[in-house]
């Protein structure tokens, strides 16, 4: 499995699997942090009024709290601002900097955006104001005219991990500040935050990403911060948190606020001193958690409905959806269960007021941000990387723009999508007899934790496996079996899928994928089978 993840050598291997703080490359590395660094400490020298200009997800929330934090510090003084996903959309708007600029805000400093800023760079420059871009995004063609730019993937940056989240870059230039006044050691503290915006980010966990995210869970088992504290005990996460818990649990919840048009409040959660104030921000949390959901269920059945009448929409390479008033903060979670559906590149517009607003997501091989260069000319902003992008588009002729985006997309996706990359693929790891599956086996697969992109669950395949018992339903929707021996039966689930259980009732061995877990029920444990295909 080490060697499947491009691990080939024992000193590879000791460093993948005991990451370390002092495993991270030296800050100074990458272009602009210095120059940054210099610009922090003479605003705080001279007593002048810094603003942190933050992003919506939980990424660029995450960077938001740990660069306010790490200046203030410092003894930097700092305010911030999140945009507000449903009023302002993605990226810096002029009229909020010009804002800044007349309270006697002298330097800028962005979190997750600001590389595609050109025009609010150059009126920045005009103003006198100093603004700051650090980002993880793809830039254009050429950069916008900013004081400093702190980004691994701008050109000439020669960083040798250019995977970072935006909280990963903005740890870069903390670790940089620390170093500045001797006081490097005190960087640990903020991995907590960076572990959950890097895995929420969806960045590969590997090479530095996988140092935050290891140290980072680990921290999070016993956090000093008061709001992060009573977040973690809401949804029950105590010990040995994982990252499918940050995937699954904190990162929908955090997100869920700026979805719904929240939006400081987030940030003040981990500010906070008192736990009533705390607990009540969660509680909303939890209480607009629960209103995306059901908001993004309607939008789903609404366009799969659509397609069952239109079956054709699905042969296109690319699938574009254009609602009058869905709501723009779920759109993107939205285009995420669509891909999932049919796996087909997919990009959701809302129309409102009229403007609107997009959000897409791709499938591996399709690099959405490409594919909306291909037809740039239709759009008024878009940004983003490979696998996600928003965009937004403005009257006159919104009909004629989509109609551009639709065929522009089309055309781009018959160049690059052949068959084959619309077929979903199951990597396996290994072919391994049901009698070799074992609590120590499980215990060595912890070992290459945390997993996500880049360094994926392993999945294990047996074949011929005998059906012992079943197939039962749960809750008439998820498939339950137990497969091996009478004597050592193992408990197999397939979430989502029981209605495979009637082609199940007259077979007496399968093939099958799966992950392996461990099932804690009733103070005892059991291996646990989470089925991933049968055959």
């Amino acid at each position: 499995m080490l060697v499947h993840r491009g691990i080939e050598s024992p000193t590879q291997a000791t460093k993948f699997l005991n990451p370390k703080l002092d495993h991270l490359h030296d800050p100074s590395l990458m272009l602009g942090i210095d120059r940054t660094v210099r610009r922090i400490f003479k605003a705080r020298d001279n007593g002048e009024y810094v603003l942190i200009y933050g992003d919506y997800d939980v990424d660029g929330i995450t960077s938001t709290v740990v660069l306010k934090r790490a200046l203030e510090m410092i003894n930097v003084k700092v305010d911030f601002h999140i945009p507000r996903r449903l009023e302002d959309g993605y990226g810096l708007k002029l009229h909020l900097i010009k804002e800044a600029h007349s309270r006697g805000v002298s330097l800028i400093i962005t979190t997750d955006s600001g590389i595609r800023e050109f025009e609010v760079c150059n009126a920045a420059r005009e103003l006198g104001l100093d603004l700051i871009v650090t980002d993880h995004h793809l830039p254009d063609k050429t950069l916008p005219k900013a004081y400093a730019i702190v980004n691994p993937l701008q050109p000439n940056c020669d960083y040798p991990d250019s995977n970072l989240s935006a909280v990963g870059v903005v740890f870069k230039l903390v670790q940089a500040i620390f170093r500045e006044i001797g006081n490097e050691k005190v960087v640990h503290h903020f991995l907590k935050l960076v572990a959950i915006g890097t895995i929420a980010d969806l960045v590969p966990l590997v090479g530095e990403n996988r140092v935050f995210a290891r140290l980072g869970l680990e921290g999070l088992s016993n956090p000093r911060n008061l709001g992060l504290k009573i977040l973690l005990e809401e949804l029950c996460l105590s010990t040995q948190i994982q990252s499918s818990d940050i995937g699954f649990k904190v990162a929908p919840r955090i997100n869920a606020v700026t979805r719904m048009g929240g939006g400081r409040e987030i940030v003040d959660l981990f500010s906070v001193l008192e736990e009533e104030t705390a607990r009540k921000i969660v509680a909303e949390m939890n209480n607009k958690n629960v209103r995306r959901r059901r908001i993004e269920q309607a939008i789903l059945e609404e366009l799969k409905e659509q397609i069952s009448r239109e079956p054709k929409l699905i042969e296109r390479k690319v699938l574009v959806f254009v609602g009058e008033n869905w709501h723009r903060g779920v759109i993107g979670i939205v285009a995420s269960r669509i891909v999932d559906l049919y796996y087909r590149p997919t990009l959701i517009f809302s129309l409102e007021n009229n403007s609107i607003q997009g959000s897409g997501r791709s499938i591996p091989g399709f690099h959405f941000l490409d594919a909306l260069n291909s037809c740039r000319d239709a759009f008024e902003k878009f940004g983003g990387h490979a696998q996600a992008v928003g965009c937004t588009l403005q009257s006159p002729n919104l009909e004629s723009k989509i109609k551009i985006i639709e065929e522009g997309l089309e055309n781009y996706g018959k160049r690059i999508l052949v068959e084959d990359m619309l077929i979903p693929s199951l990597s396996i790891d290994a072919i391994l007899p049901i009698q070799k599956l074992s609590f120590s086996l499980l215990h060595e697969i912890q070992c290459l934790a945390p997993f996500g992109v880049g360094n994926p669950l392993p999945v294990f395949a047996s074949r011929k496996a005998r059906l012992v018992s079943g197939p039962f339903l749960i809750k008439d929707t998820h498939l339950k079996i137990q497969i091996g021996s009478e004597d050592r039966p193992l408990e197999a689930i397939w979430w989502q899928n029981g209605s495979v259980a009637k082609k199940l009732e007259s077979v007496d061995r399968i093939d099958l994928a799966y992950t392996l877990s461990n099932e804690v029920y009733r103070g005892s444990s059991k291996l646990l089978l989470t089925i991933q295909d049968i055959k």
